[in-house]
């Protein structure tokens, strides 16, 4: 998968078609989340009957209040715990991108984690409910044109820091370490309200991940979408990565939060 043209071209689809989209392919697009990380532990739950499932939640969910129609959902079921949700953040950019290769359109639907919720759509209530996705081909043509441009976003500059903190680099000093066009594909990354919560910091070797601590918004599946755009990034540009552990030469501000530390 070319995952940096799919970073420039991907954006959320809130108009589907009614045409059912295969089984066959619905269950590819949730085979490429499943294997996306090792022993993820997550239950990912497709919801063949969009309008059944509409009728369930509108009213109670939806993409700020609301609900987006679409033929069919997926949900990510996983143990409470910031591991796993950042686990099922990145599942679902991955069933997202596969979604996007195959010419179908998705969008994250915000869904409370409540056991009336999960009742309603008949899941385990002891399971948390950390992702909800609608999938399906994109509704444009003849009597919609697909007008809709990707939301705004920072820029590369803009989300990382070098050497230490605040320090803005120069685009020639991102140029120098090979991570140019690295940042430029993160930067397209989406976040809750497009809030774009996290921090680049690069020293030496390392690549310090820091999100904005922030009691009014789950960060944590922020973080696991950001780490997804950001390690696939690298793979695509012939970086090799590998996870290090926190060090206290990493300075950061006390409203920040160091999340993961690459050696790059």
């Amino acid at each position: 998968m070319n995952y940096s043209n799919i970073m420039e071209e991907i954006k959320s689809t809130r108009d589907y078609k009614e045409t059912v989209v295969k089984s066959e392919l619905l269950k590819e697009i949730i085979s490429a989340g499943d294997t996306a990380l090792e022993n993820h532990g997550l239950d990912i739950v497709l919801f063949e009957d969009g309008e059944q499932t509409k009728q369930k939640l509108e009213g109670k969910a939806g993409y700020f209040g609301k609900f987006i129609g679409a033929p069919h959902y997926i949900a990510v079921l996983s143990d409470d715990g910031r591991k796993s949700k950042e686990d099922a953040a990145y599942i679902m950019e991955m069933m997202r991108f596969k979604a996007h290769k195959e010419g179908l359109g998705s969008c994250w639907i915000t869904i409370p984690n409540t056991d009336e919720i999960k009742a309603d759509l008949g899941i385990d209530i002891a399971r948390s409910l950390c992702g909800f996705l609608a999938i399906g081909y994109r509704y444009a043509g003849i009597f919609k044109k697909d007008i809709q441009e990707k939301a705004f976003r920072q820029g590369a500059i803009e989300i990382t820091y070098m050497d230490e903190w605040g320090n803005t680099p120069a685009w020639e000093d991102l140029e120098a370490r090979g991570l140019d066009q690295v940042f430029y594909l993160t930067r397209f990354a989406p976040s809750w309200g497009n809030k774009q919560p996290w921090k680049f910091l690069i020293l030496k070797n390392h690549v310090v991940l820091a999100v904005e601590k922030d009691s009014s918004t789950d960060t944590d599946l922020d973080t696991g979408i950001i780490k997804f755009y950001f390690e696939k990034a690298c793979i695509d540009k012939g970086l090799s990565l590998q996870t290090a552990e926190e060090s206290g030469e990493f300075i950061i501000p006390e409203n920040y939060e160091i999340r993961v530390v690459y050696n790059i």
